[in-house]
């Protein structure tokens, strides 16, 4: 829970998604699932497929590649080789004046991949 705290200041965070596990596992307590992005302060998003009025708030996505198509993508969330993957993309994050705590330094890149 710490990641989406950093992500946006709102003490209640409005997530719009496309993968219905995350509503699953995510707590409650400071979340909010809402059915169009444009009533989120957040979107996660797992499928390539474009989601509408998507394009103002801070994607994470669950796939590396969409990372490419989603150019509000501030990260990506993703499995390779195995293993789960966490990266923020530094220019990203400061264009929507986003600033994660140290703990997430390590996982910050310049680029994508």
């Amino acid at each position: 829970m710490r990641m989406i705290d950093a992500v946006s200041s709102h003490k209640i965070l409005s997530i719009y998604t496309n993968c219905q596990k995350l509503k699953e596992i995510l707590p409650a307590e400071k979340i909010i699932f809402v059915d169009d992005c444009s009533d989120a302060n957040l979107a996660i998003l797992e499928k390539s497929k474009i989601e509408k009025n998507c394009t103002d708030i801070p994607i994470i996505t669950l796939e590396y590649d969409l990372l490419k198509k989603y150019p509000n993508s501030i990260g990506s969330f993703f499995w390779q080789k195995g293993r789960p993957n966490i990266i923020f993309i530094k220019s990203r994050l400061e264009n929507q004046n986003i600033d994660l705590d140290n703990a997430f330094d390590e996982f910050i890149e310049e680029n994508i991949w």
